[in-house]
């Protein structure tokens, strides 16, 4: 019989990542449950609470699955439950490269903690930094963020298997986690605003996948052209029209 730790193990769909992070958690643990989970999948798979009830589940780790984990599977974890969330403490939950790139921060990361019943919130255990360029968009210091939490995850999984358990950092959350709503709210602009105001936001915002940033015209937010640039051409704000709400856009996570 096994005596290594049983495990659940969710992942998001980015193939080479979750391949990487399924390879290394198989050769230190009886992997009970594995499934991967696009960024729109919210449900919690069925398969992972029963091999949780089965009472055999010691570590269950989320990595980069875009799903809420029910406080009664939390309870059925035997040792730690572990989310791994690509930024640093300074931005739990939504929009945190947008906000990073947005306030200057200096240096952007990801973060491993364990979980509890709030989003971004448990004690955390490991953290990775890494400085923000000058030339970094919302895409790439995203995308550099989800590739730190693989080093993290790595880490993690090589403490938990030697001594059992995962050690705190010391590091804490700056604020309580973003939401959707919040980010939502966030990057919908005046036109009043400032230029400058615009130009960051425009900057931090902008991602080739997702629509964002918006303007609010008589009532209805009008996506940003692409081919945008406030600070040279301020007169194209006029030029702006409210669309037709039925094909108004919504942004999805991207962190």
């Amino acid at each position: 019989m096994s005596n290594r730790f049983g495990c659940v193990l969710l992942m998001g769909d980015c193939s080479d990542l979750a391949d990487a992070a399924e390879t290394f958690a198989r050769a230190r643990f009886d992997v009970q449950h594995a499934s991967r989970h696009s960024r729109d999948e919210r449900q919690f798979p069925q398969a992972a609470t029963a091999a949780v009830a089965r009472g055999k589940v010691d570590v269950l780790f989320n990595y980069l699955a875009p799903m809420y984990v029910p406080p009664s599977v939390l309870r059925g974890v035997r040792r730690e439950a572990i989310n791994f969330h690509p930024a640093p403490p300074a931005w739990p939950g939504i929009g945190s490269a947008s906000y990073a790139l947005y306030r200057g921060d200096k240096t952007f990361g990801a973060t491993a903690h364990r979980m509890t019943n709030k989003i971004d919130a448990g004690e955390i255990v490991r953290v990775v930094r890494f400085p923000v360029h000058p030339d970094d968009t919302c895409a790439t210091l995203s995308n550099r963020a989800r590739r730190a939490t693989l080093e993290l995850f790595f880490d993690v999984c090589q403490e938990i298997e030697v001594a059992g358990h995962a050690v705190p950092s010391g590091d804490c959350w700056e604020r309580a986690a973003l939401t959707r709503a919040e980010f939502d709210q966030w990057m919908t602009l005046s036109r009043t605003d400032p230029p400058d105001e615009i130009a960051r936001k425009v900057r931090a915002l902008r991602h080739p996948k997702f629509p964002g940033p918006f303007f609010e015209i008589d009532g209805v937010r009008v996506e940003v052209p692409r081919s945008f640039d406030f600070s040279e051409s301020p007169s194209t704000l006029s030029s702006l029209r409210p669309p037709n709400r039925d094909t108004e856009s919504t942004r999805g996570e991207h962190e």
